[in-house]
């Protein structure tokens, strides 16, 4: 991989579900990484011992609220004195506000999953070259399909994920010269809390009666794809979204449920 020595990497809303698998495949490879979390979403002494269980080095936990300026001071200040800096930032926190209809279209909720989603991927950037001197090498955020496919009450969602997948591409191009790589992970739906707090707890029966749950990706397969992108041998990719949804947004669909009506009885 790049140098073999220890890198610094910084996962916002790292505790459970993605953050969390992934935070443990860089520690896994003997990475320092740095969790963060906002609102007591787990006990600090349960999630450090699952990264004892699993005999990988613990990570340093900080409660810090990505839209809070003074949490995010005080983090960068506490990750200067005791790591130097951040070579790797994954930005994880995803926070939009369910839309349920058309009188849960308000400015103030768009801009809030905005503010949450969005700005935490700039702002902790630019936050780590004035505290730390320098910036993270690689910064990569995570989408899903909601741009592309209708997800229910995802409307705020999808928007702030494509809101990123489009700056990503400009941010590669201001951060040239810096040597900073931006990139986007895309996934199909992932079963975590998160996801059924969006679309509904019926929805993980209803994707194993229609036989559709194989087609989701696993936790520890995006952790893969992002630890491979911040290795060092994928730095010619750069300001992409990248998909890793093993080629099953291709196969889903109406068509994929008429090949299937009689397997399904429909």
């Amino acid at each position: 991989m790049s140098d073999n020595k220890k890198r610094v990497v910084l996962i916002t809303g790292g505790t459970k579900g993605i953050g969390k698998e992934i935070a443990m495949k860089f520690a896994a490879h003997g990475d320092q990484c740095v969790v963060t979390y906002g609102w007591g979403s787990i006990e600090d002494e349960d999630f450090l011992n699952e990264f004892k269980e699993r005999g990988l080095p613990a990570p340093f936990l900080k409660q810090a609220d990505v839209i809070n300026a003074e949490d995010t001071a005080d983090l960068m200040k506490e990750i200067k004195t005791r790591f130097g800096g951040v070579d790797i930032f994954i930005s994880n926190v995803s926070f939009a506000n369910l839309v349920k209809g058309i009188d849960d279209y308000t400015e103030a909720a768009l801009l809030k999953s905005i503010e949450y989603s969005c700005w935490p991927m700039i702002e902790y950037t630019k936050q780590m070259k004035e505290i730390f001197g320098r910036y993270p090498k690689y910064v990569m955020g995570l989408s899903s399909h909601g741009p592309d496919r209708f997800f229910k009450n995802y409307d705020f969602a999808a928007a702030t994920k494509t809101l990123n997948e489009v700056l990503v591409k400009y941010l590669n191009y201001h951060f040239h010269n810096e040597e900073v790589i931006f990139n986007i992970l895309r996934t199909r739906p992932v079963i975590t809390d998160s996801l059924l707090m969006t679309v509904g707890k019926e929805w993980k029966e209803f994707i194993e009666k229609y036989d559709v749950a194989g087609t989701n990706v696993e936790l520890e397969e995006i952790a893969k794809v992002v630890y491979m992108m911040c290795s060092g041998l994928m730095d010619g990719i750069r300001g992409q979204t990248i998909n890793a949804d093993k080629g099953f947004n291709f196969i889903e669909g109406y068509s994929y449920m008429y090949n299937k009506r009689e397997e399904f009885e429909l």
